[in-house]
């Protein structure tokens, strides 16, 4: 038979034999695991799935060494409208329309300074005019301007490098974040938070640095955490003249046991890394961010911070997609407006779940209690306004878009069981025309609560849009 005759009877037969023996032959082949060439091998195959041409076969250049300076910063300019108020009284504070047009400038620098060690310098400056604008009309003060008019500050400014072998040393002004949420603080007491626009940012957008000595030893999987913070910074609230200040007339002067600088905090941090899980304890001996009310000999009121201690533990445990997390904090020494010298303790527990199963999609859940064992009925009065449980729930569910240009984030915070004590619900929208220029915008809703901060902020909703340029 001729070759060309016995290759077109072999062809035509090609679709039986697939069907047939053939496919008996191959059937199981599709579940074995795929051939993963040892790492030696990979490391000679890499590089061949594609070629373009000649110049795809050059050796890579080697990289420079790391550039000495690294320069940058950020400009941005910030619309808030509040959308919900009435009209005021003719003696009350106008809080209608544009209540902020925030420009701002942020700046950092990384400087390395030898083989090890390294600098950096982070600050903003901030203006407002429409809270400058606001200034002297009803209700408004000097106070508020300061607040929320005009604000230049270091954010961050440390020399971090090796003090020994397995021994780093940082020093200087500096975020300390301790714990596993994102959105509740538990063990997270180290920095203070920026409060004055409640709602707006996410609590790691809003962490206050302070100036510590902190030395970290490493031996793997463990490290182990010393710091001393000798500057004395507490919480930024709303001041009068805000319509998330509660009442009208200014606090009562605050004062502390030392000096801006003085008697440092302490605190200690054991970590633990292991394939799928982390720990963390955590000791502290710090100042109350939450003052209570003190009175001079001379019956003067004052706002005075107690040194208070914690002692906590938080871990993560990673289930595929899931990710489970916990938190606990006890802490003594608490003292409150209404109990005199008497001291309490209370203890905050929380547990989360975070799912990425979905494409380009993460769901938030965590639920926070703060309990107090030895609660007395004077605390649930005005100023301290405390309960025996406080529980509180969060969600938040971030989704991308637009391949991943647009990320669209919904945050939900219910404090209370169903929300009696006040709920806070944000849509926000991140577009990022380019790696330089990005848009925010969104919509921050508020309920009023029973408890303060959230009493008459039913009425604060707001509409908020951002445009960054980054270089």
């Amino acid at each position: 038979m001729p070759l060309r005759a016995v290759l077109v009877r072999i062809l035509a037969a090609g679709p039986v034999l697939a069907q047939g023996n053939l496919g008996r032959v191959l059937e199981g082949f599709g579940d074995a695991p795929a051939f993963e060439p040892p790492d030696d091998i990979q490391t000679v195959l890499d590089g061949f799935d594609t070629d373009a041409g000649p110049a795809s076969r050059q050796p890579t250049p080697p990289e420079g060494p790391p550039a000495r300076l690294r320069f940058g910063g950020r400009v941005s300019q910030r619309l808030v409208i509040n959308v919900a108020h009435d009209a005021p009284p003719p003696s009350g504070v106008d809080h209608r329309g544009l209540s902020s047009m925030q420009s701002r400038l942020d700046l950092d620098a990384d400087v390395r300074l030898g083989p090890a060690w390294k600098a950096r310098v982070e600050g903003h400056f901030w203006l407002d005019p429409a809270a400058d604008r606001a200034n002297g009309g009803p209700g408004r003060s000097s106070e508020f301007s300061d607040a929320y008019g005009r604000e230049a500050e270091f954010d961050e400014l440390f020399l971090k490098g090796p003090a020994s072998g397995s021994l780093d040393l940082t020093v200087g002004r500096q975020i300390l974040a301790w714990g596993r949420s994102d959105l509740f603080r538990v063990t997270d007491v180290l920095n203070p938070v920026d409060n004055r626009l409640p709602g707006l940012t996410d609590m790691k957008d809003h962490r206050l640095p302070v100036t510590a000595l902190r030395l970290d030893r490493y031996a793997d999987p463990w490290s182990f955490s010393m710091i001393a913070i000798p500057e004395r910074r507490f919480d930024k609230l709303p001041v009068p003249g805000s319509d998330f200040f509660a009442g009208t007339e200014s606090l009562p002067q605050r004062t502390t046991p030392d000096d801006a600088f003085g008697s440092p905090e302490l605190a200690l941090a054991l970590n633990g890394t292991f394939p799928g899980w982390d720990m963390s304890l955590y000791a502290a001996r710090l100042f109350d961010d939450r003052p209570h009310l003190a009175a001079t000999p001379s019956g003067k009121p004052l706002l005075r911070h107690s040194r208070i201690s914690m002692a906590g533990a938080a871990g993560n445990l990673v289930r595929g997609s899931w990710l489970i997390k916990a938190e606990a904090a006890l802490f003594t020494g608490l003292r409150f407006s209404n109990a005199g010298a008497r001291t309490f303790s209370r203890l905050t527990t929380l547990a989360g779940i975070e799912y990425s199963g979905m494409s380009d999609t993460a769901i938030v859940l965590e639920t926070r209690n703060h309990h107090i064992p030895d609660y007395d009925d004077r605390l649930a009065s005005m100023p301290d306004d405390r309960r025996r449980n406080e529980p509180a729930t969060a969600l938040r569910i971030q989704r991308t878009f637009l391949n991943d240009t647009l990320d669209v984030t919904f945050l939900a915070l219910t404090f209370g069981e169903s929300g009696e004590l006040g709920a806070v619900r944000r849509l926000q929208l991140d577009y990022a025309w380019t790696d330089a220029l990005q848009l925010s915008t969104g919509l921050v809703a508020y309920q009023s609560g029973e408890q303060t901060p959230f009493r008459e902020i039913g009425s604060n909703d707001r509409m908020f849009a951002t445009l960054s340029f980054h270089f």
